[in-house]
């Protein structure tokens, strides 16, 4: 064992975990009396020096943060010291007396909604604070909580974000969702794995229980499904905790803060059913119309007609089965509703909704299109139709519908955020800024338009308008890496190198496997001359991803950069092999040919370019350059007039330029010796 070597003062009192790639010890301070620590020893799978050098990094800055974050929060476990040795990794944290959650959380012993609802929103509380420094903990289960001893309050313990990058666990999968599973770890990954201690503890289920939960999810949508008839719970929280633990991330709660929002709403429960039954009493006596929320926009008034028991008994449980995620069962009782009163429109606007999520647009448009038969006043069922519309590409019926959406409630600021979105696809630029502008006016606290509207201002070149709605994302969300990440596109463009650097640095480190950053920084590194440092951004792309192409062509074009022809061939030719259709890695390994004099080998790569795509006015102009050296001048003039065509469709006015003086050699009789080469464009995305 190594453990000692920290100037010898720390002495193991027991092994408390004892695995290949990480082991854990209770440890005491031979310098301090009573003090006791927790020690963590990782050693990487690799003994590449390169892969080392890399994974140190991380391995420094995580710790760092995690230390600065344990020092101002007294709810995070303290990091207190870590270092490097013989290749391993180690790490030196406070040991918190007290019991973890698995010791409340027992089987056959539910807890009260109150206690549930109260340790969630302890836990949500320190989640906002750990997000808000980049950092996801990526290992919360009831065991990493710890009710300390002296407070009683909660601790979140054992960060895997500093050794995940060294060790790559597959563990803990009872809690883990599927996005984790799979390498693409979010922040609501977090909010996930609370959501499913949270009903543990309202089930009263042991860990094992939990994983044969996770074998009773949905077979289509994924969810899971967890109610049962043994147990009420109250509907609102119900709803809370399904958002919490979506299959898909993007449906999910995206931030721990919106989940304390609405958990902060279910104050008393039974003043909220009292209030229920109250309100279903006024309609059956009045008539009048019946408010309830779905998804992100809200159910407007929309006429009812008196029903027998067994009708809405039969529809409610549609609704229960549809907010855990058993769309299909819904969609069973729906058709039993519609088949008993064909003219309900909720029971079509539930079934549309339900067909939705299962990703049959063309039967969720068609119940829409029903619900607004029924009630043409129902502002939600052209909302819905709306999205139906967008999914199907057909964004000029969806303009429509969110435009009458917004007829029936001017102020439902999703209505004008879906407008926005259709209207970006149509190109209506000036459209789509108004509406994303209208939803921040009534949402001020909007990030996904703030973000849209940044990137469609960066398109059309208001890029400090662009900077400015980024910067509102982070002021909102600092764990925000999409508009870091969009920011440093946009400082980019405006050649501000080093703060596109800083920007998409910030994005890395809040999500340590945000590809897109990596390709952009190590294109800033490369510009501005930093080999090592870029080389490292796209090779650790690659050891995410083995298979992302653009990885190797950018890698391909540094490597070119500099001189490394024989290494951006080698480059180009793997991306090749992931697409035998990639006109770029054609035409740049042409170029890379060229640079060593093989000019057959590089001819047979523009032509191959020209043969994929017929206006690629690139591959014509250096296959012209080829030509010429093959003395086939008539060859180089037709490739360099149709070159020259090409350009000047595209705009390219100084590669027309180009073209039209290489002709003008050529009819003088001189010799070109030019050769333009695709440069490293940055690309964005969305």
């Amino acid at each position: 064992m190594h453990i000692d070597s920290l100037d010898g003062r720390y002495r193991i009192i027991k092994i408390l975990n004892d695995r290949e790639k990480a082991k854990t010890y209770l440890v005491e301070d031979a310098n301090l009396s009573d003090s006791q620590f927790i020690v963590k020893q990782l050693r990487s799978a690799s003994n590449n020096s390169q892969t080392l050098t890399i994974l140190g990094r991380l391995f420094a800055s995580k710790a760092a943060t995690l230390k600065k974050l344990g020092q101002e929060h007294n709810q995070i476990q303290k990091l207190i010291a870590y270092f490097e040795e013989n290749e391993e990794f180690y790490i030196v944290q406070e040991f918190i007396p007290g019991n973890p959650l698995t010791d409340e959380i027992i089987q056959g012993q539910p807890l009260r909604e109150r206690q549930v609802i109260s340790l969630l929103s302890e836990i949500l509380e320190i989640l906002v604070i750990l997000h808000s420094y980049g950092v996801i903990h990526r290992h919360i289960k009831p065991a990493n909580i710890i009710r300390r001893e002296s407070d009683k309050k909660l601790v979140l313990v054992d960060f895997s974000t500093v050794s995940e990058d060294i060790t790559n666990p597959v563990d803990n999968l009872e809690y883990m969702p599927i996005e984790q599973v799979n390498g693409n770890v979010k922040y609501n990954s977090d909010v996930y794995a609370l959501g499913i201690i949270a009903i543990a503890a309202l089930l009263g289920l042991s860990g094992n229980e939990i994983s044969n939960l996770q074998n009773q999810k949905n077979r289509l949508t994924g969810e899971i499904v967890w109610r049962n008839k043994n147990i009420t719970v109250n509907s609102k929280l119900a709803k809370v905790i399904n958002k919490m633990v979506r299959f898909d991330y993007r449906k999910r709660y995206q931030y721990a803060t919106e989940v304390l929002d609405d958990l902060k709403k279910i104050a008393n429960v039974d003043d909220d059913r009292q209030k229920q039954n109250y309100k279903k009493l006024l309609l059956v006596l009045t008539g009048i119309a019946c408010c309830i929320a779905l998804g992100i926009g809200t159910w407007q008034l929309r006429l009812l007609k008196p029903v027998n028991d067994a009708q809405q008994k039969l529809y409610q449980e549609g609704v229960n089965k549809y907010d855990v995620g058993n769309y299909e069962g819904a969609i069973e009782d729906f058709n039993q509703v519609i088949q008993s009163d064909p003219k309900n429109a909720m029971a079509y606007n539930r079934r549309g909704d339900a067909y939705y999520r299962l990703g049959d647009y063309e039967q969720a448009k068609a119940d829409s299109s029903q619900a607004i038969l029924l009630n043409p006043q129902d502002a939600n069922a052209y909302f819905d139709r709306g999205f139906a519309f967008s999914e199907l590409g057909k964004y000029k019926e969806a303009i429509a519908d969110y435009t009458q959406a917004i007829k029936l409630n001017s102020q439902d600021a999703y209505a004008y955020y879906g407008r926005g979105l259709a209207r970006t696809q149509l190109k209506d630029n000036k459209g789509a800024i108004g509406d994303f502008s209208k939803a921040i006016a009534l949402k001020p606290q909007y990030p996904e338009a703030y973000l849209q509207r940044g990137i469609l201002r960066r398109r059309l070149r208001q890029r400090r308008e662009a900077i400015q709605d980024f910067d509102t994302i982070i002021k909102i969300n600092p764990s925000d890496a999409k508009a870091y990440y969009q920011r440093g596109l946009t400082q980019s463009l405006n050649q501000q190198k080093y703060a596109a650097l800083k920007d998409y640095t910030d994005a890395i480190n809040i999500n340590p496997k945000y590809i897109e950053a990596y390709l952009n920084r190590g294109d800033a590194y490369s510009d501005l001359g930093n080999k090592v440092e870029a080389t490292e951004d796209y090779n650790t792309i690659l050891q995410i991803d083995p298979k992302f192409i653009a990885a190797y062509i950018h890698r391909a074009i540094h490597r070119f950069s500099f001189g490394d022809y024989k290494g951006a061939i080698e480059d180009y030719t793997t991306a090749l092999k992931l697409n035998p259709n990639d006109i770029v890695a054609y035409n740049n390994r042409g170029n890379a040919y060229l640079e060593l004099g093989n000019k057959k080998a590089a001819n047979q790569d523009y032509s191959r370019a020209i043969a994929i795509n017929a206006n690629n006015a690139l591959a014509y102009y250096n296959r012209g350059v080829i030509r010429i050296k093959q003395k086939n001048k008539q060859g180089a003039i037709a490739d360099f007039k149709k070159a020259a065509k090409l350009f000047q469709q595209q705009g390219e006015k100084d590669s027309y330029q180009d073209a039209k003086r290489e002709i003008a050699i050529l009819e003088n009789n001189s010799t070109p010796t030019k050769v333009t080469r695709l440069k490293s464009g940055k690309t964005e995305k969305n």
